[in-house]
């Protein structure tokens, strides 16, 4: 602005220099405050007078432009100069405003001045007034302008000036007429400079102010509205196009302008309402207004004529009133032909925009998802027009008849999952008044008569299918899921690498007594976490080592979870609290591992400092003390270096990649004789890849075992892929069926070596729409036959097995997980954002019509608010950034969710809410953290809910009323404790499978809870008092697994438990029978947790656990135990921990068939000795080769 000053302009640096250098008390702070915002003011009243007529005024601007010089600030050496500087500037500012206040009057724009104005200038002033008066507002609010009235007026005046602002910046450096645009210029500047003025030098007059101000910039006087009448005819005739990146702001900004002088219009338009739809009008603008902002910047430009008529219209109305013609208000505004050229318009730019970024896969269950949507639509809104109404049903037929047919469909499937995404997204926009109701009517009109295009041309194509049969890698790819391949665990032979294996178990467990790191370095795909786990539970090794615990480092790491990971993993039945401090961590683990021979197991190391965070715990006893470290880095391995030399990865040699191919692909039985020389051909194309085998082996697995099938697959390898792992995995992603897809590259929301819950990855399918309903199966084991699927591919990899043999977590290849980013991005399936300062919310990439239906964000939590508005229109929702930092916690979390009206999932597990979302009706997943001792309130309308987990950070959580209004929840999981408040009325919940973990005060509590829960599959609950009755677990007839936990040490009386249960958990009470539990006909596992018995012998008789499999013992009170020949006919596996009191275990386990493992830790030595009599029998005497002894010391 210094360039249209008289004189000089105020810098006012320099008080802001004293108030960083001087240690000043509040009072001076707030001071230099006020002489900063006074100094503004004065340069509003210089760039004013440069461009009016107030010679009155001239002398006084000579003062003005002197006191600078006289405030002498660079003359400032001591704490008293600042206050004597300060007080004097304050009090010749005081002087020359009073002086200015007495000479002060409407200004009078010069022409001649104005002619040479440039329109940054223009804009950059209003900005500058905008701002002044706003921080003269909060400044004042709660001194001077004790009124609120008066307060409430300087912000309506500050209103008018924002409207004026908009129509400046949509009229700027556009229009081609010199002398209209000067003219409404140098009425902005006169207006805005007024507003300047008066709110400073007289704010007491802020009532006449505010009506002058009005008469000024409202169109209702003559010169006004003749003003915007003509700039707007010179922007028709003539304009430049608007190249700016905020185009779109400035035209939604103008129509807010129009929109508030529309509703000028209203006391008159209501006396002649006849033929004019004013309320349309004022929605059409709304709905326009708010999609400018979202439309791709190239779209924007073609709304210009549109709007530029729409104003010259509403503009000539308040001329119509000026010049007496009332009576032909009716025809001047009734602009429907603009309106309806607009609406087309809008509608088509907005359906495009939204189209533009639909996934180009999906799963076909969010069909099903839409249609109960539809369904509650239609029955919640009665008022909709007869014609809507049928065109969603039309839709909903439509739907239905697709999803039994859509078999054959191919990629006309998906056309018609990314129509039924437009259905939900313009039912939602209309019920939360986005979308009005003539877009619902063009919306859904229009997608009636696509879809049945859709369907008779996937008909076509499912009678050509069937008319052919194609026999190629693609089509078996689409074989059933029922035919699934064996899980990958740890029990299997490793094929390959037998001599590395040799090798580094020998230092492992021989060699220098002197602790030790034994590295294992090798690129992506080789095998290094392979061999490192198959080393960590390699038998001898078990036995040879006190503790063992394991960690993986990955990219991104905290060392506080690592510490505490290792810490959890040595003191496995004690509690470590994650608030102590890092250091504090540090030196438990040091101290701990002082007296014992360890082995820790560290994968997947980035950088050294991770090795330097971690070395000081691992304290050298001299005892032998092993480190296994896995890295794709040499410099990270050698720095890790104590003894032994990095062990570095060889390739595979030709005859490993064949046999590891021929396991995974026909497990035990031989490879026919005719596919010999075309298998070893793909073998040897794998580049000696060990992962790229195993993907390979996944395709081969559900091909046809004939040789035109494998050289088909040889053709697509190409001739040589070593360093083409990517071409292998999307190979292996293309011959995937479609309802596989979504699933595989769903694993992109998760972070790098993430060990993920095989139980909330299905909700998360489920939730997002993956799995296809079905009559006669439950969607959860639709989804772990998927997952089954893509682990028989070898795709994805099985890290924990559950007691009953099945999946409890599973994890995915860095290399996968990269490959699954990258395609979801491609697809418009899944994006995943890391802010910084390349990606934030105002960068081009993440404007909202770039953002994808779900999204993964990777930021902090303070900054959500940011990233909310640009963020609302997605389907799922994840943020990342707590992970990295222990917690993170998001304010106002209400606030900011309730926007995202389209959520179906909103995961935020490592993030601290403050307070839940309370209009997220679509939600159907939801699972985040809150503070101690939290009391939940949920809104009564998430009738679509379908799991619900919630992490308290300590104590209990109690659980609203509302939650009995969760018509469709299948899953509640509250950590640690949830109370129920049980005094009110209890409703229903007969879709609740899984509820984890209740609290209970007493028995009778619990059954009144249950009660209400009659198809319960897995229950986890503690109940702090049992002694006149256990809880009615019987009545539960569908439970399945039941871990149970009540008062410590408290007698129960017999259990009552239901003939469903296959996994039983009794921890912490006292008992005083297990008969109840040995005759349960179902049991496969069972374990017994610190559990007392008031017998001092365990019998166990014939013919009891008749089906148990799996069976552990931790501390329990007997002191002998007898097992009858017949007992135990099927148990596998034996699971020993801290048997104070037993001496040995019973001889009957010796010659027991089904035996395949015992695990023993923190027993006595004789019991250590029984075990390996066991094991001795076992093998030599009963031939059981396999079975396997692990000693925990």
């Amino acid at each position: 602005m210094s360039n249209l000053f008289r004189g000089r302009y105020f810098d006012i640096s320099p008080l802001e220099k004293i108030v960083h250098e001087w240690d000043l008390d509040s009072s001076m702070e707030h001071y230099i405050d006020c002489l900063c915002i006074e100094f503004q003011y004065l340069n509003t009243f210089l760039s004013l007078q440069s461009f009016t007529s107030s010679e009155c005024l001239d002398a006084t601007v000579e003062k003005v432009e002197a006191l600078w010089d006289a405030a002498e600030f660079e003359r400032i050496n001591c704490i008293d100069d600042v206050r004597l500087v300060l007080n004097k500037t304050g009090q010749e500012i005081y002087e020359t405003k009073m002086e200015i206040r007495a000479k002060y009057s409407f200004p009078i724009a010069l022409i001649s001045k104005i002619a040479t104005l440039d329109p940054e200038f223009v804009k950059r002033f209003i900005d500058t007034v905008v701002m002044n008066v706003t921080d003269l507002i909060k400044r004042n609010r709660l001194c001077i302008w004790s009124s609120l009235d008066l307060w409430q007026q300087i912000q309506e005046a500050v209103k008018e000036l924002k409207l004026l602002r908009n129509f400046v910046y949509f009229i700027s450096d556009r229009c081609t007429n010199p002398q209209s645009e000067y003219t409404f210029f140098s009425h902005v500047l006169v207006v805005a400079g007024h507003v300047a003025m008066m709110s400073w030098l007289r704010p007491e007059n802020m009532d006449a102010l505010l009506s002058d101000l009005q008469m000024r910039i409202q169109p209702i006087q003559p010169c006004i509205h003749e003003i915007y009448i003509d700039v707007l005819q010179a922007l028709k005739s003539g304009s430049h196009p608007n190249i700016d990146v905020h185009a779109a702001d400035y035209k939604a900004g103008f129509v807010e302008t129009l929109i508030r002088h529309m509703e000028v219009l209203r006391p008159i338009i209501h006396k002649h309402e006849k033929g004019v739809a004013f309320k349309d009008q004022i929605t059409m603008l709304n709905f326009l207004r708010d999609n400018l902002i979202n439309l791709p910047r190239e779209a924007v430009e073609d709304f210009d004529t549109g709007i530029i008529n729409v104003g010259l219209l509403v503009y000539s109305v308040f001329k119509s009133v000026a010049l007496g013609k009332s009576k032909r208000l009716v025809p001047v505004l009734d602009f429907s032909g603009d309106i309806q050229c607009i609406q087309a318009l809008v509608y088509f730019l907005t359906r495009k925009s939204f189209c533009s970024n639909l996934p180009k896969i999906d799963g076909l269950g969010s069909i099903d998802i839409i249609l109960d949507q539809l369904e509650e639509f239609l029955s919640c809104y009665s008022e909709l027009t007869s014609s809507i109404r049928s065109q969603i049903q039309k839709i909903q037929q439509q739907l239905e008849h697709f999803q039994k047919q859509n078999d054959g469909f191919g990629s006309f499937g998906m056309q018609v999952i990314t129509k039924a995404y437009e259905v939900d997204h313009v039912v939602v926009g209309y019920i939360n008044k986005d979308i009005p109701e003539w877009c619902l009517f063009l919306w859904t009109r229009d997608i009636i008569e696509e879809i049945t295009q859709l369907i008779e041309a996937g008909e076509i194509h499912e009678k050509e299918v069937s008319d052919s049969v194609l026999h190629n890698t693609t089509d078996v790819a689409n074989a059933d899921t029922s035919q699934l391949a064996q899980i990958t665990s740890m029990s299997e032979e490793m094929v390959g690498f037998q001599d590395v294996m040799y090798t580094l178990r020998k230092e492992l467990i021989r060699g220098s007594s002197k602790l030790d790191v034994i590295s294992i370095v090798g690129m992506p795909g080789l095998g290094k976490t392979t061999i490192a786990n198959k080393l960590f539970f390699d038998e001898l090794v078990v036995s040879h080592f006190d503790v063992r615990a394991q960690c993986c480092v990955s990219q991104v790491y905290t060392r506080k979870d690592l510490l505490l990971t290792i810490l959890r993993s040595v003191k496995k039945d004690t509690v470590v609290s994650d608030k102590l401090p890092e250091d504090v961590l540090a030196d438990k683990l040091r101290k701990l591992l002082m007296v014992q021979r360890y082995l820790i197991l560290i994968d997947d190391v980035w950088e050294t400092v991770a090795w330097d965070d971690l070395k000081p715990s691992f304290y050298d006893a001299n005892n032998g003390s092993r480190i296994i470290l896995t890295t794709r880095l040499g410099d990270v391995a050698y720095d890790a270096k104590i003894f032994s030399d990095p062990h570095f990865l060889r390739l595979f040699t030709q005859e490993e990649s064949w046999m590891l191919l021929k396991t995974k692909v026909f497990n035990t039985k031989s490879c026919p004789l005719v596919l010999e020389d075309v298998g070893q051909r793909i073998a040897k194309r794998c580049g000696g890849l060990p992962l790229s085998v195993v993907l390979v082996a996944g395709i081969l697995e559900t091909t046809e075992k004939e040789i035109n099938c494998w050289e088909q697959v040889a053709i697509n390898l190409g001739s040589h892929i070593q360093a083409k792992s990517e071409d292998i995995i999307n190979l292996s992603y293309q011959v995937l069926p479609f309802h596989l897809k979504p699933c595989f590259l769903y694993f992109g929301v998760f972070l790098e070596d993430e060990e993920i819950q095989v139980s909330k990855l299905t909700w998360l399918w489920i939730a997002e729409g993956f799995v296809k309903s079905h009559k006669e199966k439950l969607s959860e084991d639709i989804a772990e036959d998927h997952l089954k699927n893509l682990i028989g591919r070898n795709l994805v990899m099985v890290s924990k097995m559950s007691s009953d043999g099945k999946s409890k977590s599973c994890r995915i290849h860095d290399l996968l997980l990269d490959f699954c980013k990258k395609k979801a991005k491609v697809e418009k399936f899944l994006q995943c954002i890391k802010g910084d300062n390349d990606m934030n919310p105002s960068s081009v990439s993440c404007q909202k019509h770039n953002i994808s239906r779900r999204l993964c964000l990777d930021v902090q939590a303070d900054n959500l608010a940011e990233w909310s508005s640009i963020c609302s229109d997605v389907q799922s929702f994840h943020l990342m950034k707590g992970k990295q930092n222990g917690s993170s916690s998001v304010s106002y979390a209400s606030h900011i969710f309730n926007s995202f009206k389209f959520l179906w999932v909103l995961d935020l597990k490592f993030t601290v809410i403050d307070s839940f979302p309370k209009e997220l009706t679509c939600l159907r997943y939801v699972a985040v953290k809150v503070a101690e001792d939290s009391s939940l309130s949920f809104s009564d309308n998430l009738w679509n809910l379908e799991t619900l987990i919630v992490k308290g950070l300590g104590g209990r959580v109690t659980l609203p009323d509302t939650l009995w209004k969760m018509v469709k929840l299948r899953h509640l999981h509250i950590y640690n404790r949830a109370v129920f408040n049980i005094n009110n009325a209890l409703q229903e919940m007969d879709g609740l499978r899984t509820l984890s973990s209740p609290w209970f005060s007493c028995a009778e509590d619990a059954d009144r809870v249950f009660a209400e829960m009659p198809n319960l599959q897995k229950l986890r609950c503690e109940v702090l008092s049992c002694n006149s009755s256990s809880p009615s677990f019987n009545n539960l007839t569908k439970l399945e697994m039941l871990k149970f936990t009540w008062g410590h040490r408290a007698l129960a009386p017999t259990l009552k438990l239901p003939p469903s249960l296959k996994t039983l958990t009794l921890s912490s009470g006292c008992i005083s029978s297990l008969d109840e539990v040995a005759t349960l006909p179902r049991l496969v596992v069972l374990k017994l947790l610190n559990l007392s018995i008031i017998f001092d012998v365990w019998k166990v008789t014939d013919e009891q656990f008749p089906h148990l499999k799996f069976l552990k013992l931790q501390d329990p009170s007997f002191f002998k135990w007898n097992v009858s020949d017949d007992a135990f006919p099927c148990l596998e596996h034996l699971l020993l921990t801290k048997l104070r009191h037993l001496e040995q275990i019973p001889s009957r386990f010796e010659d027991m068939m089904t035996l395949k493992s015992i695990e023993v830790r923190e027993c006595k030595e004789s019991v250590v000795e029984s075990a390996k009599n066991i094991r001795e029998t076992q093998i030599e005497e009963m031939q059981n080769s396999d079975f396997k002894l692990f000693v925990h010391k």
